[in-house]
C-alpha cells in the first residue's frame, strides 16, 4: 500500500485514506484471533470504509446479489457464489484513494482526472491481495479487472475475452446495472427497460455475451434485487 503515500496528483489522490484503512485492519487482526471472524470483520471494515467514502450501501448490496444471481445462472456452484457475493461487496475499495469530490462532479471528468481515477483498480488490488484470505484474493482480481472489456477496449491492461476472470466479467455487468439504476451527479436514474437495452447493445464489446444472456434470462429476479435494495 505504501507506494500510494508518495503520490501527489493535483490533490485527487488521498493517501491518508490508505493509512487509515491499514490502521483499522491492523486493529482487527490484533483484536480477533479466530480466522473466520477476523475475515468477516475485515470485510465489514472495507464495506464501512467504502460507505464513508460515499459509496451507496444499497448499491453495494445490489452489486453483490446480482453477481450471485449471475453466478448461479452460470452454474458456478454454491461455494463459489458465496465467495463471489462477498467479493463483490469490496472489490471497489481502491476508490478510497481518490478524493470523493471527484465522484460528486456534475460535469464529465477531464482526461487528466480520468487517468488519475484509473489508479483505483491497482490500489484496490494492492489492498485486497495483502489480506491473505480467499475472498479477498478473488476480490483483488475483480478490482484489477472490472473495467476490462470483452473486446479488449477497457483498462488497465486491455485484457479481452477469457483473459478476464469470470468473476470480473460478472461484476462488470452487475456494477453497470446497479450504477444505472441509481442516481449519480449529472445523470438521472435509468428505467429498467433502458438498462436491459443498454446491456444488450454492449454484448460482445464491453460485456461477455454469455453473461449478458444469463442476465436477460434472469431479468425478473434481478429486477427484484434492485427494487428490494432501493432507498
Amino acid at each position: 500500500m505504501n507506494k500510494y503515500m508518495h503520490m501527489d496528483q493535483s490533490n485527487i489522490i488521498k493517501p491518508e485514506n490508505m493509512k487509515l484503512l491499514e490502521l483499522k485492519i491492523d486493529q482487527i487482526r490484533n483484536t480477533y484471533t479466530e480466522k473466520t471472524e477476523q475475515e468477516d470483520k475485515i470485510i465489514e471494515a472495507l464495506v464501512a470504509m467504502l460507505i464513508s467514502h460515499g459509496k451507496d450501501k444499497n448499491q453495494i448490496h445490489q452489486i453483490a446479489q446480482i453477481s450471485r444471481v449471475l453466478g448461479e445462472a452460470l452454474c458456478l456452484g454454491n461455494r463459489y457464489c458465496n465467495r463471489l457475493e462477498y467479493a463483490a461487496r469490496i472489490y471497489d475499495i481502491g476508490n478510497i484513494i481518490i478524493d470523493k469530490e471527484i465522484y460528486r462532479k456534475d460535469e464529465k471528468l477531464s482526461f487528466e482526472e480520468f487517468e488519475i481515477v484509473k489508479h483505483h483498480t491497482r490500489a484496490g488490488y494492492d489492498i485486497l491481495i495483502t489480506q491473505n484470505f480467499v475472498t479477498a484474493d478473488l476480490s483483488a482480481i475483480i478490482s484489477a479487472e472490472h473495467h476490462e472489456w470483452w473486446d479488449g477496449g477497457g483498462y488497465p491492461r486491455r485484457r479481452k475475452k477469457t483473459e478476464i476472470n469470470i468473476a470480473s466479467r460478472i461484476v462488470a455487468i452487475a456494477d453497470t446495472i446497479a450504477a444505472l439504476y441509481n442516481r449519480r451527479p449529472g445523470r438521472a436514474v435509468w428505467s429498467y427497460p433502458m438498462i436491459l437495452e443498454y446491456i444488450k447493445l454492449r454484448s460482445g464489446t464491453q460485456f461477455d455475451p454469455e453473461i449478458v444472456k444469463a442476465f436477460l434470462n434472469n431479468r425478473k429476479r434481478i429486477e427484484e434485487v434492485l427494487s428490494t435494495n432501493k432507498k
